[in-house]
């Protein structure tokens, strides 16, 4: 056999198996892959079939060098066809795979719509700090006007970016401020009210902006319910999986230029869910949801505390489930639930629930979480945490257990999930194969109301938790 031919033989082969390597070890190095294999069935056996044609291949190879070898005139004739037609396959997949998902998060679509959100921390009046962020896919430098009243400041940034954050600190309570973007277009918001007064706020959670799946037009719809003003909410919180496929820049495009209308005028946090993150996407979350020039006093571009006087909210980076809360968040969610004063109202959120009804969808069982049921839920009943809510399940539901009262609100216009076939014992109340609804919540200095609203604003149930 000429060596030409040969050496053509052995580079396949090698080439073929050394891609399959080098896409499974990018992948599982990846933020929340691990996670993504752990509860998807599907891809999980995706992962293990490149993995057994990564080992199978050069076995196969090597068989083939034996047998040619064993053959009467004792001369090696190789390739086999077979082989050479498994090292094209090897070769083929993976590269496709990593030409469509390395350089994506790199491959912006354009400028990111003006967003106003709250930062980890809260200003010497009790208010929590804000950011009018933005990103632009030309560095520039902006100046950003604004003010209460009659009083107005000017901030300007020190150089040129693309990722945009401008502070708003030290906020009165109950208050409405103007600002304008490089004297463009003014707009305006009111921070919530001081302590004492009612507070009332919207939840909600699983947009999957990108999907063909998704109805955006409910969520659209959702979101000017939200910001009418007629309807009195102060503040805004969308708990994850904003977008379908986090590392695809068009998505985040689509969900910011949506959210944006009600997000650049009303006090928003967003929560990273496990769609945000895939594959280079937990990089576009933070450029565009929590900027580097965002404060962070407590805690990190992922997890925050966020304070209105005496309520106290906790966002937690809680996506699959626990493989994300990491030991440091696990040692801050502690520190600062052991600083809350049992007579205020202590609120935890994340993306991932804990107490949930559902099903086994996918090779996993989605409803009542174990991990983070065994770790966090303790800490939330030793620390007298009064409301927890979470996404993730495409269902609504309340749920009590040990004097918690839980809430999944998934349903912000992602596909609903199939009906039930698991009910959770801490089921107060189940809604699903809803295609969209949020929460609704007031409170008060002892009262909790929890209501679910549908995109006409329809109350589909309420709930009211007495302290």
């Amino acid at each position: 056999m000429p060596a030409w031919k040969k050496f053509t033989w052995f580079t396949l082969v090698a080439a073929g198996t050394l891609l399959l390597l080098t896409f499974l070890i990018w992948a599982l190095c990846q933020y929340g892959t691990m996670g993504l294999l752990e509860v998807t069935g599907p891809i999980r056996i995706v992962f293990i079939v490149l993995a057994c044609y990564a080992a199978v291949l050069p076995l196969l190879a090597i068989m083939d060098v034996y047998i040619a070898s064993r053959r009467p005139s004792g001369k090696i004739r190789l390739p086999s066809k077979y082989i050479l037609v498994l090292a094209a396959i090897a070769i083929i997949i993976p590269s496709l795979l990593l030409g469509w998902l390395v350089p994506a998060p790199s491959q912006r679509t354009g400028d990111k719509a003006v967003q106003l959100l709250m930062a980890d921390g809260t200003g010497k009046y009790g208010m929590p700090d804000m950011a009018v962020t933005f990103w632009t896919i030309n560095p520039s430098q902006n100046t950003l006007k604004w003010g209460a009243g009659g009083t107005s400041t000017i901030i300007r940034e020190e150089k040129p970016s693309l990722q945009h954050a401008l502070m708003l600190r030290d906020l009165q309570p109950a208050t409405t401020y103007r600002y304008s973007l490089n004297d463009g277009k003014e707009l305006q918001f009111t921070t919530p009210p001081g302590k004492g007064q009612t507070l009332h706020f919207a939840v909600g959670s699983d947009t999957h902006f990108g999907a063909s799946t998704a109805r955006h037009d409910l969520t659209g719809k959702m979101l000017q319910q939200i910001s009418d003003p007629a309807h009195g909410y102060q503040m805004f919180f969308l708990l994850g999986d904003k977008v379908e496929l986090g590392f695809d820049d068009s998505h985040w495009q689509e969900a910011i230029q949506a959210l944006s209308a009600t997000t650049s005028t009303m006090p928003t946090r967003p929560l990273v869910g496990n769609h945000d993150t895939l594959f280079g996407g937990l990089n576009l979350d933070q450029e565009y949801m929590y900027p580097q020039q965002m404060d962070v006093k407590s805690g990190s571009s992922r997890w925050q505390r966020i304070d209105v006087n005496d309520v106290h909210f906790l966002m937690l980076d809680l996506e699959w489930g626990t493989q994300s809360y990491s030991a440091e968040q696990a040692a801050w969610l502690e520190k600062q639930l052991s600083l809350i004063p049992r007579e205020d109202w202590c609120i935890v959120m994340s993306h991932c629930f804990y107490y949930s009804s559902g099903g086994y969808w996918g090779l996993w069982d989605w409803y009542d979480e174990k991990d983070t049921i065994s770790e966090l839920a303790p800490l939330f009943e030793k620390y007298g945490v009064d409301l927890v809510f979470s996404g993730h399940n495409h269902l609504l539901e309340l749920l009590q257990k040990n004097n918690v009262t839980y809430a999944i609100c998934g349903a912000f216009g992602g596909q609903p999930d199939p009906e039930r076939s698991y009910v959770s014992p801490a089921s107060i109340w189940y809604q699903g194969g809803s295609p969209a609804a949020f929460l609704d919540v007031t409170l008060t200095a002892d009262n909790a109301t929890i209501t679910f609203r549908d995109p006409d604003y329809n109350q589909l149930k309420s709930l009211t938790v007495t302290r």
